[in-house]
């Protein structure tokens, strides 16, 4: 049976269930989250909307709180599902920019989305240790900032499988560009592209690439045609439309179910992933078996591609991350964080995070009551 699990409705995971309930390989949802009359309205909406297009799928929503992680781990190891797909924070990407009018959002952005990491991990965190609890071992694609918190959770080996959206939101618009250029379909390109979180953000916000580390190469029918292409002008322009804040959710969700597909149903198809096996920053990948498997052309090394994510995670707010998760923020992103927001963490283990997820909610709710 193809199940899915969907853990957290909110701007993601809601998304994400329209798309599901259109997809006809999909025998079966488990919906969960905490809210539950906001999740029912939810999923009333999508399977009314799934049904006026000739889909009927089966959804059952169950109320889950992550913080519960046997109960938890109880309702997975039941239901069992092909996959989860966990699209749970405790506060949205978007927020602090679009809500921050008593705060500099500028010189906040110069400490790096590291910065508010603990908002994202804490939940993301308690779901892989219920997802290892139980007793099955489904596939998770994380939807929250998995260019950083696959590669730390792995240190705990507790990695989702694979990540979404980032840098994969403009992989198709870089096959558009160049199917036009050398006027082929689509699927005749393929795109090797090694990048993390930060480079997306910087394109998206700077219409730059800042001298961010990335690594491209573009072939046309198996042919390398990168040395015919200004990767860097290839990226801004592929950058150019990209939705912005809220009303991008809905390529962010199809990324998620590009890769929930995938593992169900073994494709082994060339795309690209942050967070996979464990690694930082987003790679060309297989997915299939149950798993995302790095693909890289002969002229890189792994090592290499993970030089490069790991340089673009330092600009983006986390240092380094030690052996049994502990995450080092930079002392840019920890002095800016305490001038702003009266917040201050030098570091953060993974057992903190919760605790220093309520502290920077708290703090930063409290900068914006003035």
């Amino acid at each position: 049976m193809n199940s899915v699990m969907i853990v957290g409705l909110g701007d993601i995971g809601e998304h994400a269930l329209e798309l599901l309930c259109r997809s006809p390989e999909i025998s079966h949802i488990y919906a969960a989250d905490i809210n539950e009359e906001a999740s029912l309205r939810k999923i009333y909406s999508a399977r009314a909307g799934a049904a006026h297009q000739g889909f009927y799928p089966s959804i059952e929503f169950e109320k889950v709180d992550l913080n519960d992680i046997d109960a938890t781990a109880s309702y997975i190891e039941r239901v069992n599902p092909g996959v989860i797909i966990s699209a749970v924070t405790l506060l949205t990407w978007w927020a602090p920019e679009v809500a921050a009018k008593n705060i500099d959002f500028k010189k906040l952005d110069e400490a790096g989305f590291g910065a508010w990491l603990p908002l994202h991990i804490t939940l993301t965190y308690n779901l892989m240790k219920a997802v290892k609890k139980a007793g099955c071992s489904p596939p998770v694609v994380n939807c929250s900032f998995p260019d950083a918190i696959n590669h730390i959770l792995g240190k705990a080996g507790l990695a989702p499988t694979v990540g979404i959206g980032n840098c994969d939101l403009f992989v198709p618009e870089i096959q558009k560009i160049v199917a036009d250029v050398f006027q082929v379909s689509m699927r005749s390109v393929s795109v090797y592209l090694v990048g993390h979180h930060y480079l997306c953000h910087v394109l998206n916000s700077y219409r730059s690439t800042l001298e961010t580390p990335y690594y491209l190469r573009v072939f046309v029918d198996w042919k390398d045609v990168t040395d015919q292409l200004d990767t860097d002008d290839l990226l801004l322009r592929a950058n150019t439309y990209m939705p912005k804040g809220v009303q991008d959710h809905f390529i962010v969700a199809a990324s998620a179910i590009k890769d929930a597909l995938h593992l169900l149903n073994d494709t082994h198809e060339l795309t690209y992933a942050p967070g996979p096996m464990g690694l930082p920053g987003g790679y060309p990948v297989r997915i299939g078996g149950g798993k995302a498997q790095v693909e890289l052309p002969e002229d890189i090394t792994l090592e290499d591609a993970v030089k490069i994510n790991e340089e673009s995670q330092r600009r983006d707010g986390i240092e380094k991350v030690l052996d049994d998760g502990t995450v080092v923020f930079p002392k840019k992103t920890v002095e800016i964080m305490d001038e702003i927001l009266g917040y201050y963490c030098e570091s953060m283990t993974l057992e903190e995070s919760g605790k220093r997820a309520k502290e920077l909610l708290a703090a930063y709710k409290k900068r914006l009551s003035g």
